[in-house]
Parts: C-alpha cells; sequence; structure tokens
C-alpha cells in the first residue's frame, strides 16, 4: 500500500497563509480580478500569483498588493497586512520588465506582459532619448529579427472580432478628437490596448485577418499613445509608441501595416519635437518618410509634422520647404487616403506653419496663418483645437507686442478650459497665462 502523498510545505509566508485558509493561487487572482473589473481594469493572468509564491519571491505591484490584501483580509475575518505576507521586506533587485525597452523585447512576451500589468502603476518609467528613442523606429528599416508564427495555442480569430477592434480605434480617435481624454477616458483606452496585446499574443501567424489585426494594433498604439502625450504622460507614450514599433517589425507582409507605422513613428517625433528632443524629432520623420509606397495623405501626415518640428528646432527654411511639400501631397488624390489621414488638410497645414513661424520667433509671419485658424475652428465641434487655435494666437500677438488683445484671446481661451480634459493644451495656457501677466 503506497503512503498517503503528503503535500509540499509552503514556500514563504503567503503560501502558508493560503494553505491556512484553504485558498488555490488561481482562486486569490480570481477574487483580485473581481476588484480589477469594478475599476475598469483587465484582468490578470489566473497564474499571476505564483512568482508572489516563491522561496524569492516577487512582490506584486501596488494595486494588485492592495487588493490580495483586501481579498485575504475579507476570507481570513481579520485585519491582514503587508507584513502578515512578508510584503513589508526590502525589495530585491528590481526584475527586468520589458515594458522598460519595447523595441529590444521578445514580442509574445511584451505583449503578456502589457496584458497582465498596470501601466498607470508604473511610475519609474523615464524618457529615452537619442539612440534609446529611435532605435525601435530604425529596426523597422533594418527588417525582422525573425519571420512571424502563430503562437504555441493560438486562438483562431474572427472577422467580428478583428472588425469590432478595428473600430473601437476609431471610436476612440473620434473621442479624443474633440476635447481630449479625462482620466477615465485614458483608462478605458488603456484597457483595450491591454485586452487588444492579449488576443495578439495568442494570434499571430499569417493571413489576411492576421494582417488587418496587425493593422488595427499599430494603428491603436498610436491612438493609445498620443492620448497619453496629451495628458502629458510622456514616458508611458513613449512607451507605447515603442511597443507599436515592435509589432510592425514582424508585420512584412501588409503595406497598410506599414503605413500605419509611419504614422505612429511621425507622431511619436511630434512628441520629441514638442518637448525639444530636436535630434531625435528629425530622425523619426526621415524613418518614418522612408516608408515604401507612402500613398500621398500619409506622406502630407509626415510632412505636415516636418513643417512644426522645423519651427520647434528654429530652421525658417525648412519650415517654407516641408509646407510646400505637405500642400503638395495634401493636394494630391490618389484613392488611397486612409481613415486616420482625413484629418489632413490645407488648413491643417496652415495651422502648422503659424505654429511653426511662431516658434522660430517671427510672429508677424504666424499672425495671417493662426487668425485664420481661429477663423475656421468650431468651438463646438472641436473645442480642442479651438483653445490651441486660441493659445498661438494670443502668445503670438503677445510676442508682437499687443498685450491688450493677448489678454482678451486668455480671456477666450478660459471659457473654452472647462470643456477641454487635454492636460498638455491646459499647462500651455497656465504657462502663457502666466507670461501675459507678467
Amino acid at each position: 500500500m503506497e503512503p498517503a502523498a503528503v503535500d509540499a510545505p509552503p514556500a514563504n509566508i503567503l503560501g502558508a497563509l493560503l494553505q491556512q485558509l484553504g485558498v488555490r493561487p488561481e482562486q486569490l487572482v480570481a477574487r483580485i480580478n473581481q476588484l480589477r473589473a469594478r475599476r475598469g481594469c483587465s484582468p490578470l493572468s489566473p497564474k499571476a500569483a505564483y512568482p508572489w509564491l516563491r522561496e524569492n519571491p516577487s512582490l506584486p505591484q501596488p494595486d494588485n498588493q492592495s487588493d490580495a490584501l483586501a481579498v485575504l483580509t475579507a476570507k481570513a475575518g481579520r485585519c491582514i497586512t503587508a507584513s502578515d505576507v512578508g510584503w513589508d521586506l526590502p525589495r530585491c533587485r528590481a526584475r527586468h520588465r520589458h515594458l522598460d525597452a519595447p523595441g529590444d523585447a521578445p514580442l509574445e512576451a511584451l505583449l503578456q506582459e502589457i496584458s497582465q500589468g498596470d501601466l498607470m502603476d508604473r511610475r519609474s518609467l523615464l524618457m529615452l532619448t537619442g539612440a534609446a528613442a529611435t532605435a525601435p523606429a530604425l529596426a523597422l528599416l533594418l527588417g525582422p529579427i525573425t519571420e512571424a508564427s502563430a503562437a504555441p495555442g493560438g486562438a483562431r480569430l474572427s472577422d467580428g472580432l478583428v472588425t469590432t477592434i478595428e473600430n473601437t480605434v476609431r471610436d476612440l480617435r473620434s473621442m479624443d478628437d474633440s476635447a481630449g481624454s479625462s482620466a477615465g477616458d485614458l483608462t478605458w483606452a488603456i484597457g483595450i490596448w491591454q485586452s487588444t496585446s492579449r488576443v495578439m499574443a495568442q494570434t499571430r501567424g499569417q493571413g489576411p485577418l492576421i494582417d488587418r489585426i496587425q493593422t488595427a494594433y499599430v494603428e491603436l498604439s498610436e491612438q493609445v499613445g498620443w492620448m497619453l502625450f496629451d495628458a502629458r504622460q510622456h514616458p508611458h507614450a513613449q512607451r507605447v509608441y515603442h511597443t507599436g514599433m515592435r509589432l510592425a517589425r514582424e508585420c512584412t507582409t501588409s503595406l497598410a501595416t506599414q503605413h500605419a507605422a509611419a504614422n505612429l513613428i511621425a507622431s511619436t517625433a511630434y512628441q520629441a519635437a514638442w518637448l525639444g528632443h530636436h535630434n531625435d524629432a528629425a530622425q523619426l520623420l526621415d524613418i518614418s518618410g522612408r516608408t515604401p509606397d507612402l500613398p500621398s495623405a500619409v506622406a502630407a501626415v509626415i510632412s505636415d509634422r516636418r513643417v512644426y518640428a522645423a519651427g520647434r528646432r528654429q530652421d525658417p527654411g525648412a519650415v517654407a520647404r516641408f509646407r510646400d511639400e505637405a500642400l503638395a501631397h495634401a493636394g494630391t488624390q490618389d484613392g488611397r487616403t486612409p481613415w486616420w489621414a482625413t484629418w489632413l488638410t490645407p488648413e491643417s497645414v496652415d495651422a502648422a506653419t503659424g505654429r511653426a513661424w511662431l516658434a522660430c520667433g517671427q510672429p508677424s509671419r504666424a499672425l495671417p496663418f493662426l487668425t485664420s485658424r481661429v477663423e475656421a475652428v468650431s468651438a463646438v465641434d472641436y473645442p480642442r483645437d479651438r483653445l490651441l487655435a486660441v493659445l498661438d494666437l494670443a502668445d503670438t500677438v503677445h510676442k508682437g507686442g499687443d498685450a491688450d488683445q493677448a489678454r482678451d484671446l486668455l480671456g477666450q481661451a478660459e471659457d473654452l478650459l472647462g470643456r477641454v480634459s487635454s492636460k498638455r493644451v491646459v499647462h500651455r495656457y497656465e504657462n502663457l497665462s502666466a507670461a501675459v501677466a507678467a
């Protein structure tokens, strides 16, 4: 007769407590996921608790730790604190996270990490500059690391799922285009990005549906990255952009994916120019413009970004040259305009030109462009764009010596503030108000 099986002793304090309470690790995570669902967060992997149970355990992120302690307290009928499970001890050397450098990460592991973690909890992310900022985009010119292949145990895609993801990306763009994104909107957008990352990790391969979902994921990364940029969460925006680039490295069959990646890189360059990282912006835009077989509308978007970047680095000759390029591309109808490039019009190029002349310290050249922009953009449909246009014009007339008109325009801007959720634009309003008051 064989002896009865005996469970191995728990490896750490948390394991002993779970054994005492009769709770399996998967049950703990299931209860945590119930709490996360109430906040609109994506669920953790059912195996997420196992790293917490090792002999040398990793510690959960702050939100996951709070949720776990709440679940354990409810189950035990007494207060369970961090010290009760050994989570108050000094942390060991920080575990390497793929999101710190998405461009170098194994794609499937990166997508899994994104789908399981809370991006918003990563307060330690730093803005990357120089080679670290541009390498993921440059790698797109070198071709894929490996051929894309189906992930083990991958799920089968349906047309309905892919169409839903595509429509969701468009809905996000429509929502953000008007007034920017509130904290709730951004939480929802990041949740969609994380959930789509999980789908991507399970369904890599080849075929028309794969091409479509890869394109949608790159478009989604551009949109969520832009929303984070607009919320002044710049390191987080950069990691989302880089993740989209990392996915694009394995998408060699679809021109639509490559064109979406070109747009994503151009948005990354716009962020770099906004922050004053002029060399990074120039290199990113050069990479974006070298994408093969660009539709004229996409080439116009890239040239429009070049106009703004040239102004920020105070290069008047480049401003004029890239303005001509943008208008030429925008005036060419080749019938291949992606949905996300329809915003680019000659009036949009004029607005970028006015901002560029303002950044160049030439307010007299900026004035007619920015005056026209204020007159053209609707405060009802696009309050964020209207607010930005009014601030540009206020800055222009202030630099031209007309403080009274600048104050009048700031009054108009103040009326719009309550309708706009863009921290980037609100921060600009505060800085400009202080400059005019001084």
